[in-house]
């Protein structure tokens, strides 16, 4: 099982024009960003998997 993890960025941030200024709106999450995360996720899932089944 190896799958390369790619280091995480701190998501773009646009301004939303408001009345007093302070509501931050994140940029857009595009296709191949929530692929990426989706993939994390499951791949530390499944390392957690493994441990928990060793543990036992």
């Amino acid at each position: 099982m190896s799958k390369k993890r790619q280091p995480k960025t701190a998501p773009a941030v646009l301004s939303a024009p408001s009345e007093n200024g302070d509501i931050v709106v994140p940029a857009a999450f595009g296709y191949e960003d929530m692929l990426s995360e989706l993939e994390a996720i499951v791949a530390e899932a499944e390392i957690r998997l493994i441990q928990d089944a060793e543990l036992a």
